[in-house]
């Protein structure tokens, strides 16, 4: 069996939840959340990226590796960077922004008091329990098919068997296309629970598993919102790293690691990956 886990005029306002603190591993520092600003002016000369530099650090510390990229401006409204991006992987956690983001819009965008904790905890704790009953109540598949229409997914394909919800398939692209859905379309309300959530992820998981790999630790001067996927599969060790960092990038990490790879040298190669990206977000 598997493992399983865990604007361009608009700028997010990303909530720190003081709940996370005490969930968190010892020794970790708290997360910084993102403060609500005015937009800066849009700039008319974006980074520039050699999207080649994520693919090698990542092959570096794993070779072998299989990985998509995805780096988009929320600020100029441009793709700064795309590799393998219609190429399918295994969502892992990240399945769990679909069923969030499905609940939200079954309940017209106004979540209740007890939704809305449910929907925290499952996104900053990657908590499988809340996942798992959220999907069951949402019709399984049928969040992935209702996501697909909404947002306008190319390549995104509910899982094979309909219990399985971290088997959904999806696409570095059409993460980011969710990421735009998230910040441009959804009402504050619904959108400043999510990304304060993802904001305020804890570190370790509700199953324990390390979940500060890839962005959080690859550039841990940027506030971030995040959400992880891991887990394993039988050809392949799935890791997963995706968010919006400082409040303007869109930055989407997908891999599937040779089998024999370790989960520590699997979260030391995506970081790698992000950590390239450094000295082209300007930090």
């Amino acid at each position: 069996m598997f493992w399983r886990t865990g604007l361009p005029a608009i700028v997010a306002v990303l909530v720190a939840f003081a709940l996370v603190a005490g969930s968190r591993g010892l020794g970790e520092p708290p997360p910084q959340a993102v403060v609500a600003q005015p937009a800066p002016p849009p700039s008319s000369t974006p980074p520039s990226l050699d999207p080649g530099v994520v693919t090698a650090a990542v092959n570096e510390v794993a070779p072998g590796t299989d990985l998509a990229f995805a780096l988009y401006d929320e600020q100029t409204g441009q793709s700064l960077a795309s590799v393998n991006g219609d190429q399918q992987f295994y969502t892992a956690s990240l399945v769990k922004l679909f069923i969030a983001l499905d609940a939200l819009q079954r309940n017209e965008w106004h979540p209740s008091e007890r939704l809305g904790a449910n929907l925290t905890e499952m996104l900053s704790a990657s908590d499988d329990g809340i996942a798992e009953a959220l999907w069951e109540y949402g019709g399984r598949s049928a969040i992935i098919t209702r996501m697909v229409q909404l947002i306008g997914l190319a390549h995104t394909r509910p899982p094979t068997f309909s219990d399985q919800w971290e088997m959904t398939k999806t696409t570095a692209d059409d993460l980011v296309a969710v990421y735009r859905f998230l910040v441009e379309r959804v009402p504050d309300e619904a959108r400043g629970l999510v990304l304060g959530a993802m904001a305020g992820a804890q570190n370790p998981a509700a199953d324990g598993f390390p979940q500060y790999f890839g962005i959080p630790d690859g550039l841990p001067d940027l506030p971030r919102a995040v959400k992880q996927g891991w887990m394993t599969i039988q050809r392949a060790v799935v890791l997963n790293t995706t968010g919006l960092v400082d409040s303007r990038y869109v930055v989407v990490l997908l891999a599937e690691l040779p089998l024999e790879t370790s989960y520590a040298r699997g979260r030391a190669a995506l970081t790698a990956g992000i950590a390239a990206l450094a000295p082209v977000l300007g930090h």
